[in-house]
């Protein structure tokens, strides 16, 4: 009997092929197998396979946000008000869709949502929660966190 997708496993195939895939989604079919020393026709069939079965959602490119003058970066923690009229995941909508909010999670804890965002100066940033995200109907409070320096992010 043939599993269903959700059930197919990955192999150290198609594993090789996302971290390749994941460096730099640009390259041609024909580099990825040459840097593997898988057959060209492999590649192509296991990334179709990896389409289907929903693993890659989608081709997109990462933006250097401080060529672009976005080279502060914050995390934001909301604590959601208890008893608003909006959920705490309408929130946490209606604040993703703000220009220069890059992340938002409803979290467990103290704090309900976190946030992370973008943006040319703590000035700017401060502007965007005291203007915009504590104006929002369902926000308690906030605390937000500079970011120093990054170690590791999503590549």
């Amino acid at each position: 009997m043939r599993r269903s997708r959700r059930q197919e496993k990955l192999d150290e195939k198609d594993l090789m092929i996302l971290r390749e895939l994941e460096l730099d989604s640009s390259r041609n079919i024909r580099e990825i197998a040459e840097n593997l020393g898988i057959p060209r026709t492999t590649v192509q069939d296991r990334i179709n396979k990896l389409k289907k079965m929903g693993v890659i959602k989608r081709f997109t490119v990462k933006i250097d946000k401080s060529k672009l003058g976005k080279s502060v970066t914050a995390f934001i923690l909301v604590s959601f008000m208890p008893g608003s009229a909006i959920s705490q995941k309408e929130l946490s909508h209606k604040i993703a869709m703000l220009e220069d909010v890059e992340e938002a999670h409803l979290i467990s804890g103290e704090w309900d949502i976190l946030l992370k965002v973008r943006g040319s100066s703590m000035k700017e940033i401060g502007e965007l929660v005291i203007d915009k995200i504590r104006a929002m109907h369902g926000v308690a409070k906030t605390l937000t966190c500079a970011v120093f320096y990054t170690a590791k992010e999503d590549c």
